[in-house]
Parts: C-alpha cells; structure tokens; sequence
C-alpha cells in the first residue's frame, strides 16, 4: 500500500501543526506530512515548520488562492489539514479535493460555526463545549464530523480558560481523525461520514474529564 501525503495550511501559532508532527510516528508507514502553506509571513508555525524540517511556502494574502493553488498541484496530496488555517478554502479547491479536506474548529459544531465561539459559549451559558474535527464542504463549518472532544465548562470560566480547554481537546482528537484517515477508516461519500464503510448518523464525541 502506498503512503498518503498530507499538507497542513496554518495562520498562526501552529500549536495544532506541532502535535500533529510529534503525533506521527504512529502512521509513519501509512501518511507522511509533505509540507506546509501559511497565509501569515509572522506566524509562529513557521518555525515549528523549520524545527521539524518541513518544507513551508509563506504566501502573502494578495495572491493568496492562486499561490495555494500552486502549493497543492505541486505535491498532490491525499489530505490536506487546516490547522487554524484563517482565510476561507475557495469552492474550486474545495471541489477539487472533495473528500480530502479536514478542519478542526472550536465548538461542537453545529453550535457555534464562524468566529468568537467562546464568546458565544459564555453568553449562552453552555454546560459543555469542546472541539470538532469534520470535512470541509463549500458550506463553511457544516462538513461532516469525524470526531468531537467534549468537556464541561468549569464554573467562573472565561475566554482564555475556554481557549486553553479546548487546544486541548484538539489536540486530543485531530491525531485521531488523521489516523483514521491514514487508515483507510473514514471517508466522506454524499455529505455523509462514512466509519469504516458505515454512515455514521450522530458524531462521534470523546468525553474529556
């Protein structure tokens, strides 16, 4: 069987990319990280990028879509991973590797798609959020979900506390979703998730203590 190929697109610290790279060792033989695109000239992944000896194109947000563009027929990957990854994936990009796309976001989605998730859990008074790792379809944040970390929300919590609950919960499930990928055990077929040749009907939630 021949080793996919995965390229992360990130923006900023790269705290995801970072976990996903120490996390690799454990699909080594079935998915290699090729490279990196970043949108962001200052972005702290770049140098997570150099200390894992990843090739990373840093592209300026003028020629952002075509640059990407190049960057992905370049190295052709199985999976591309969004790692808080900030600029929207054009619809051509999106057709043209229908399936391939994976993007983790900070709420139990459908709750809370687009931006201030924590804001939103806090005015809402949410028992419980977490994180969501799904495929990317043309409709922003509604792609079907792979796997969801849940957590309770702490009594007295606030944005920065919730941030650094739900990198965790991240980084908890986004290794788990590539090595499903990376083991040929989820797909995406008809805008459904599809477990191991099964459609998946609800998500499936790893309960965070």
């Amino acid at each position: 069987m021949s080793i996919k190929k995965s390229v992360v697109l990130f923006s900023g610290n790269g705290s995801n990319l970072k976990n996903l790279l120490e996390n690799s060792s454990n699909i080594k033989d079935k998915l290699v990280y090729e490279g990196a695109f970043t949108n962001n000239p200052k972005a702290g992944g770049i140098e997570i990028c150099q200390n894992f000896n990843l090739d990373v194109c840093v592209c300026n947000d003028e020629d952002i879509n075509s640059e990407l563009s190049k960057f992905l027929n370049q190295h052709n990957p199985d999976l591309i991973v969004l790692a808080g990854y900030m600029k929207i994936v054009p619809p051509e990009i999106v057709n043209q590797y229908s399936g391939k796309i994976v993007n983790i976001h900070p709420s139990l989605l459908p709750k809370y798609p687009g931006l201030n998730t924590y804001a939103k859990v806090l005015a809402n008074h949410d028992v419980y959020n977490g994180a969501t790792v799904h495929f990317v379809t043309c409709d922003l944040d509604q792609g079907p979900i792979i796997i969801q970390g849940k957590y309770t929300v702490p009594n007295g919590s606030d944005e920065s506390s919730l941030q650094t609950l739900t990198h965790n919960a991240e980084h908890m499930i986004y290794p788990i979703a590539v090595k499903w990928f990376a083991d040929n055990m989820i797909k995406m077929k008809g805008g459904k998730l599809y477990f191991n040749n099964k459609m998946i009907e609800s998500p499936i939630v790893l309960l965070i203590e």
